[in-house]
């Protein structure tokens, strides 16, 4: 009995003395060094005109909505809304948290177009608005209800009258968009833009998307196309974020060889390739992307291309382009005549189109990735330099926490 009444003084005590240690920590925590920690990468407020007109149609937006829509809006940058994201219909997988275009008044709904309208140029705008509008009101007829152009989601991420980074998401069937504001950088990574159908209003949504990847294999010879067209299915290989996003560190290294290599490559066949390019990027106001482009352009002879599918206009297809600062998808459903796999063949062939844009090179989501750095007590102290310590007591552990491929 004395050494039971032993045992559990010396429990209570460790448990005492533990939570001591961590009411401690956390006020450490709360130390003007730390704070600054908590707040590192947070870009300045920009004055650059073009930043200022993003930030002026952005609080327009923002000021037009309630106290509590805008806080069902609001998340901080980093935070995992950022990743559940999805192509499907809304609803069929949960609900995409932030608010939904059903929420807003038509005058909300046109400050939030104005927004769109400032990020993107005209012709990333066109689809946009076309998907979102035309598309979502043709199959809602098919299926009202699942189907509906109300049901798009926003979410805002920081605030653009207190910092430099901030951003948003636009998420719905077939179309979510995540831009970021970091200074004087904007992004559109990653980028989900399908349709379905693929005409509308006879308008040909990603008509370029298409024809510009037609116009690249048509170029090649003999020789070249037996490297860059390959078997396997037309699937995504890097798509749709989740809520525990298997992407957010996930590794190109397996694409590197994969394809027809773009220094193999003629002066006109790679002009050839970054129209198609061009085609995904250039759906970002031109300014900023002609800086990616740059970016692109300075790695452009280590980019590889990959076609699966048939090869005449009529054939459904995938095909892929992995550039050291962009990665594009783009695929098909149904098969040729218009048999198809039911899924995506109600207009007969091609009618169901998704493409994807991310960013190898660690940008997707900028510098506020999760995959960027440790994000909870215990992170931090068993990785910083300053604290080396990973023996903390705490209510879960990290499997792989010193494998530093994992924060790189």
């Amino acid at each position: 009995m004395i050494k039971f009444g032993f045992l559990k003084f010396l429990f209570t005590f460790t448990v005492l003395f533990t939570l001591s240690i961590v009411a401690l920590t956390l006020n450490i925590f709360d130390s003007p060094t730390v704070q600054a920690e908590k707040t590192e990468g947070i870009a300045e407020i920009s004055t650059k005109p073009s930043i200022v007109a993003l930030a002026s149609v952005m609080k327009s937006f923002r000021a037009s909505l309630s106290s509590e829509l805008l806080d069902a809006a609001s998340f901080p940058l980093g935070h995992k809304e950022s990743y559940c994201w999805s192509n499907f219909p809304p609803g069929t997988r949960g609900d995409r948290g932030g608010i939904r275009f059903e929420g807003l008044s038509t005058e909300q709904l046109t400050l939030f177009y104005k927004v769109l309208d400032a990020f993107l140029s005209d012709d990333g705008y066109t689809k946009v608005s076309l998907i979102t509008k035309d598309v979502e009101t043709h199959l809602s007829k098919i299926r009202p209800g699942f189907w509906d152009p109300n049901h798009y989601h926003i979410a805002l991420f920081g605030n653009p009258d207190l910092e430099g980074s901030w951003g948003f998401q636009l998420d719905g069937h077939h179309l979510a968009l995540n831009f970021l504001v970091h200074g004087d950088e904007v992004s559109i990574v990653p980028a989900f833009i399908g349709s379905e159908p693929a005409t509308i209003n006879g308008i040909k949504v990603l008509q370029d998307e298409r024809g510009n990847a037609f116009a690249l294999l048509n170029s090649l010879d003999m020789n070249q196309r037996k490297q860059a067209i390959q078997t396997g299915r037309r699937r995504l290989q890097v798509g749709p974020g989740r809520s525990e996003d298997p992407y957010l560190n996930y590794d190109y290294s397996d694409f590197v060889g994969v394809g027809l290599k773009a220094s193999e490559m003629n002066d006109s066949q790679k002009e050839n390739l970054r129209n198609l390019i061009k085609t995904y990027v250039y759906n970002l106001e031109t300014e900023f992307a002609d800086i990616w482009m740059a970016d692109i352009d300075a790695g452009i002879d280590d980019t590889y291309f990959v076609w699966i599918g048939g090869t005449t206009t009529d054939d459904p297809i995938y095909y892929r382009v992995f550039n050291p600062a962009v990665w594009i998808e783009f695929n098909n459903e149904g098969d040729a005549g218009g048999s198809g796999r039911g899924r995506g063949s109600r207009g007969g062939n091609l009618e169901h189109i998704h493409t994807i844009t991310r960013s190898p090179n660690g940008k997707d989501y900028g510098i506020f990735a999760l995959n960027h750095g440790p994000k909870t007590l215990l992170e931090h102290y068993a990785l910083e330099d300053h604290h080396k310590m990973s023996d903390k007591l705490f209510d879960y552990h990290l499997v792989g926490l010193h494998d530093s491929k994992k924060w790189n």
